[in-house]
């Protein structure tokens, strides 16, 4: 008997992220979605639709592609504005662009009208899953978790908190940023069955007193909550750290003391680490969030991610946008790649450095479910998963009619030529977000 909601999508091709950093593909595939919007079977088209008759079928057609949803692990909703405006290297980007943009949500009703641009961008982009730096005032951060609400994404979000070495009009002090905490806890921590997350949002140790780290970690410990903050980007940042921080070893150091090494800890950029604060890390269980893009417009370097990966550490991307250039996560994997391969060429002696289309479509889904400690709810197609998809177009590809069609040939050229413009659809726990129409198709050879 057909259940209500329970529906069977199919494709012309799957392509499923599975253990050992490998892609799994499974041409004319698809799988059944449950009428709570999780995976209940995966196989091919044609056994599942042998197997479940009566159910209704989506399908997207010969020229289909469908992936799990983009995981973002790093970015700033109040930074979109900003995005691609060069001021230099971090901290006098820091100073002349962004401070003056975050102030701006102190009104309310823009930081709401900000946060529908920022979603809604995300979601042509084919990211299902955020990690989001809120704005730096409650109210605004709580307008923003009514867009997401309203939206249907899946957002682990905090108001970025800073008490120091930051203008006034941006200041929160410890006993402020506790209250604020805790009513947006309240509020929407745990939302529509976990899709919404509270995640606690100290900048970072420049921004920031010894207190109100201690706090940042006392209440994240407290709550089970996600925390998240910067770490070792640039050269001039590690210089100002250890003034700031005399009696720190290192930077790690400075948010050990502060209790913040702990599993459900997000490290981004982490290019500068030496052997005793990987180690540190490490023990602690901390992920990492690699954001080449911004790596590079920042002139902050290059993370040794081949280093990091083959010494165990969970790590995920992130967009880092305004930093970073765009929300188009898989443009992100492509400058993994691209940036390992640069990283070999200036540092032979750390051989082999360069990354996979493979490995770089991972690390952009199940990579990042694991760094925030989701893979059992997200990042791949497998059964019991909630169906969080995009569907893509690959006439939308470059080249046209191309001579290859095989699955790698097509996971290469995604990699590397795709746009937002390929995203036709997208879904979260199976329910439609985006849709846009097609180009005209000739199917695959």
């Amino acid at each position: 008997m057909e259940q209500p909601g329970v529906r069977l999508v199919t494709a012309g091709l799957l392509f499923s992220p599975v253990p050992g950093r490998r892609i799994q593909a499974l041409p004319k595939g698809g799988f059944l979605i449950d009428a709570r919007g999780r995976i209940r079977a995966v196989g091919t088209a044609e056994e599942l639709q042998r197997q479940y008759p009566a159910v209704p079928c989506q399908d997207f057609g010969p020229t289909s592609l469908i992936l799990p949803g983009f995981v973002d692990l790093h970015t700033h909703l109040p930074q979109y504005q900003g995005l691609a405006l060069d001021r230099g290297e971090l901290l006098s980007w820091l100073e002349h662009l962004i401070f003056p943009l975050e102030a701006r949500f102190a009104d309310p009703d823009f930081a709401e009208q900000q946060a529908e641009l920022f979603f809604r961008a995300a979601l042509r982009c084919g990211t299902t899953t955020l990690v989001v730096f809120g704005p730096p005032y409650a109210e605004a951060t709580r307008r923003a978790f009514r867009v997401a609400a309203r939206l249907g994404l899946r957002v682990l979000m905090g108001q970025t908190l800073m008490d120091c070495h930051v203008p006034d009009a941006l200041r929160t002090s410890p006993e402020e940023a506790l209250k604020a905490v805790e009513a947006l806890l309240d509020e929407w921590h745990g939302y529509d069955g976990g899709r919404l997350s509270y995640a606690i949002a100290p900048r970072f140790a420049g921004s920031c007193s010894r207190e109100l780290l201690r706090l940042c970690a006392e209440v994240a410990t407290r709550h089970g909550l996600l925390l998240q903050t910067h770490l070792a980007e640039s050269p001039g940042e590690l210089r100002w750290i250890a003034q700031l921080f005399p009696e720190a070893a290192d930077y790690t150091a400075v948010y050990e003391a502060a209790g913040m090494l702990r599993p459900q800890t997000l490290f981004a950029h982490a290019i500068y680490l030496s052997s005793s604060e990987r180690e540190r890390l490490r023990r602690a269980n901390c992920a990492l969030v690699h954001c080449p893009r911004s790596n590079v417009f920042l002139r902050s370097g290059i993370m040794p991610l081949r280093q990091y990966l083959h010494e165990g550490f969970r790590i995920g991307l992130g967009t880092d946008i305004g930093a970073g250039t765009s929300l188009f996560l898989l443009e992100e994997a492509r400058w993994a790649c691209e940036m390992a391969k640069l990283r070999a060429f200036l540092s032979p002696e750390e051989a082999p450095t360069e990354l996979s289309p493979e490995e770089a479509l991972w690390l952009a889904t199940l990579g990042g479910a694991q760094a925030l400690g989701l893979e059992h709810t997200i990042g791949s197609l497998e059964e019991g998963k909630d169906a969080d998809f995009i569907v893509l177009d690959i006439t939308a590809l470059e080249p046209a009619q191309p001579l290859w069609s095989e699955p790698s040939h097509v996971l290469a050229r995604l990699l590397y030529t795709a746009t937002p413009a390929a995203v036709r659809a997208v879904f979260v726990r199976g329910r439609e977000l985006f849709r846009q129409n097609p180009p005209p198709q000739s199917g695959i050879s």
